[in-house]
């Protein structure tokens, strides 16, 4: 009988209606990401390679944390000025203040192609996190 059927289909974990459907696929979905994020979250050690854009976002963290509001757009220190809309501007704000407890001298605007090992897993991290928020 069916009332067998889906006892059986249960017993074994499968969805037996449109619901249980959605949920499955909602949990497969939720395992794969989070298997994602941990496969991300194991390579940070380790010693790969850093495009520019590590630079630009050190030196936006810096801009952002050590200048006021009006000279974001117009410190020149770097080749990397700060070109994004002012949202993202007030994201890499958020961002170094937590970059300040990792390794402060990372928002020295002066400190031009800084890259202590904390800094590189402070970057990678928040990469990671900000993945992870827009996700959610």
């Amino acid at each position: 009988s069916a009332g067998r059927v889906a006892r059986g289909a249960a017993r074994l974990g499968l969805a037996t209606d449109k619901r249980s459907q959605h949920e499955h696929t909602i949990a497969m979905a939720a395992s794969l990401l989070a298997l994602a994020f941990a496969f991300r979250l194991a390579l940070i050690p380790l010693g790969l390679y850093r495009s520019t854009d590590f630079e630009v976002h050190r030196n936006w963290l810096a801009i952002t944390h050590s200048l006021p509001f009006s000279k974001w757009y117009y410190e020149e220190t770097s080749q990397w000025t700060l070109d994004y809309p002012p949202f993202f501007a007030f994201f890499e704000w958020v961002l170094s203040q937590a970059a300040m407890f990792a390794d402060p001298e990372m928002l020295n605007v002066s400190n031009l192609g800084y890259a202590s090992p904390a800094t590189v897993v402070f970057q990678r991290c928040s990469v990671v996190a900000g993945d992870f928020v827009l996700l959610l």
